[in-house]
């Protein structure tokens, strides 16, 4: 006998505003995408999809973040990286 699939919280797996705006703060501290999709219990697949779905104005704010930590120079594998030294 199976038994029954409990669900997860819709927290657990689907963006939030609160999970967007983490991954965000997180591009630009010079996270790689991945690192900062998974500093909000997300993966990178998933950023992606969100990027598409939400359209330009995501998009554009995804790409200043990014921006950002450049002009920071804050490089991945430094204080603030996700130490792979990767994007």
């Amino acid at each position: 006998m199976t038994q029954p699939r409990t669900r997860r919280a819709n927290s657990d797996y689907r963006w939030t505003r609160a999970k967007a705006l983490a991954f965000l703060h997180a591009l630009a501290r010079g996270r790689s995408v991945s690192a900062a999709a998974r500093e909000v219990g997300m993966s990178r697949q998933s950023a992606y999809r969100l990027r598409a779905r939400l359209g330009e104005g995501f998009a554009e704010v995804w790409d200043e973040a990014l921006q950002l930590a450049r002009r920071c120079k804050v490089t991945p594998g430094g204080p603030q990286g996700d130490g792979r030294g990767t994007r």
